[in-house]
């Protein structure tokens, strides 16, 4: 007798979110929470008197629906940090197939000034942005250029009464003929001069871009939201060497490589270059080793192999020499032999010989006369 299998249950979409959301069970939903963040205006219209906004994270970019009534909405301003009382509901989205979290406002506790600008988050962001791009390896791309000897190009944007380029070309040294800088002169205090000296200099194809300046006031210049941004827009290296070591500025934070002062810069493409070349020669000199290890070994192996074949033709040089001299012994038993069987010829009588042709003539004249009759 068969055994009829339980009927399998089958559910809709919905009714899954639904078992889930029935499922999930919080706590802090059962009680009133407090809650603290930025508030984000949604849509204008109401519905049933509420509005649907948001609640956002003073230092990340979590955030969380709000249900707050028109009275307290009402008193609330956009972009400012709050504190709400409420309680959490849960709400099914059939279409996205996810439970979306909401807070259900019951009273404004505190609005201040927020923690964090919006200029703020987007300096967080774009740092964030930096990071997950990964800095170019400026080193690296100068000792590559160094051992390859490819010539490359070095912008430096300095302030147009600056004279740090006397400092950074006396810190090359022995190594200024190699490096192809050239240096621009720019207002440092203006931001879209810098933003659009850096853009042109770019499109001209230079490989490393810098942004040089001593030590001095209006240091909050190099803050600038719109500067870093266009930094992170570059296709070369771009570098920094701002004489300011107790702060460090965004356009710091966002470069590739960063010097603490001009000088430092100066100090590092000497180093640089001097680096690579030892090691590029100590390099050089283990390969040389090398080679000629591995040449001597080779001449060797040759050597060998000639030694083995040079005592191949010897033996077949000596067999054919005992070959030659068996040759030579034969035709020696033959001519022996060939000079006794003339001798004996010559011991025979002569007329035998005189018998034997007159035969042999006698012969022919007969046959010709009998033919001719």
């Amino acid at each position: 007798m068969e055994t009829e299998s339980p009927a399998t249950l089958i559910y809709s979409p919905s009714a899954v979110l639904n078992l889930f959301n029935n499922s999930i069970n919080v706590s802090q939903s059962k009680r009133m929470i407090r809650l603290k963040g930025v508030f984000l205006q949604g849509r204008s219209s109401a519905y049933n008197g509420y509005y649907y906004d948001t609640l956002r994270d003073e230092s990340s970019d979590a955030q969380l629906t709000l249900i707050i009534p028109a009275l307290i909405r009402n008193i609330v301003q956009p972009n400012k940090t709050i504190t709400v009382n409420g309680f959490i509901t849960k709400r099914v989205i059939n279409s996205s197939g996810s439970i979306q979290i909401q807070l259900t406002v019951t009273e404004l506790v505190e609005q201040t000034q927020n923690k964090y600008s919006e200029e703020d988050l987007a300096k967080i962001s774009l740092l964030q942005a930096k990071a997950a791009s990964g800095f170019k390896d400026v080193q690296g791309f100068i000792k590559a250029k160094i051992v390859n000897e490819e010539p490359f190009k070095i912008a430096v944007i300095i302030g147009k009464s600056g004279i740090i380029d006397n400092d950074i070309k006396h810190q090359l040294k022995e190594s200024i003929g190699f490096y192809d800088l050239e240096f621009f002169r720019v207002s440092l205090t203006n931001e879209r001069e810098l933003a659009a000296e850096m853009q042109r200099l770019d499109d001209l194809g230079f490989d490393i871009i810098v942004v040089s300046r001593g030590g001095g006031e209006q240091m909050e210049f190099f803050n600038k939201l719109a500067l870093a941004e266009k930094s992170s827009t570059l296709h070369a290296l771009f570098v920094t060497a701002i004489g300011h070591k107790d702060d460090v500025s965004l356009l710091q934070q966002v470069a590739d490589k960063a010097f603490i002062t001009p000088t430092a810069f100066g100090q590092f493409l000497n180093e640089t270059y001097n680096h690579t070349i030892e090691e590029a020669a100590h390099s050089k000199a283990k390969l040389i080793e090398s080679v000629k290890t591995q040449l001597a070994a080779g001449y060797q192996k040759q050597i060998n192999n000639l030694n083995e074949q040079l005592k191949g033709v010897e033996q077949l040089k000596a067999g054919a020499e005992q070959l030659q001299n068996e040759k030579l012994v034969l035709l020696n038993e033959q001519i022996l032999a060939y000079q006794a069987q003339v001798s004996t010829l010559n011991r025979k009588p002569a007329v035998n010989w005189v018998y034997i042709i007159t035969a042999i003539l006698t012969g022919l004249v007969i046959g010709y006369l009998l033919k001719g009759h």
